[in-house]
């Protein structure tokens, strides 16, 4: 499997949005159509807070376990195996396009307050207005960055990738 969704800093950024929305949306919807026990949106709205601490606190090392945890954890909750696994190599360090220092703060933050949105939304059984946030999130992350004359385009690692 992993030579199929096998993921580099050279593989076509649409690609990699193409393969995490269909990973992710249908998992959303499955889980919002079951519904979320007390306890798992609890852990979710845990793990959606830990991405805003490190967001806020300007951790670029700790941002993305945590991004990547929270959304390793709703596809988890799906019971299916698969997802998880491709997943991982989806959300895996290098496998996307990484944001400038500059702009790594920003986007940090907007991504943590899109998961805090996320789990309220499943709270409040809005699964469409959820679908289109996660559609929008995962998309946003990977529209194409100028690059340096120097770099190509998904090549730049001074900082480390959020979602």
């Amino acid at each position: 499997m992993a030579a199929i969704v096998g993921c580099s800093a050279e593989t076509e950024p649409s690609a990699l949005t193409e393969l995490r929305l269909l990973v992710e949306l249908p998992a959303l919807r499955k889980l919002a159509d079951r519904g979320l026990s007390d306890q798992e949106l609890a852990v979710v709205r845990k793990l959606a807070d830990a991405t805003m601490r490190s967001a806020l606190s300007g951790d670029i090392l700790g941002y993305p376990h945590a991004d990547m945890v929270f959304h390793l954890y709703l596809l988890e909750l799906t019971g299916d195996p698969t997802l998880s696994g491709v997943a991982r190599l989806l959300l895996a360090p290098g496998s996307g396009p990484v944001p400038r220092v500059e702009e790594s703060g920003r986007l940090m933050a907007v991504g943590a307050r899109e998961h805090c949105e996320l789990a309220n939304m499943l709270a409040d059984d809005m699964v469409n207005a959820a679908d289109d946030l996660l559609r929008n999130h995962i998309s946003r992350l990977w529209v194409d960055r100028p690059a340096p004359a120097d770099e190509s385009p998904g090549r730049n690692r001074s900082a480390v990738r959020g979602t």
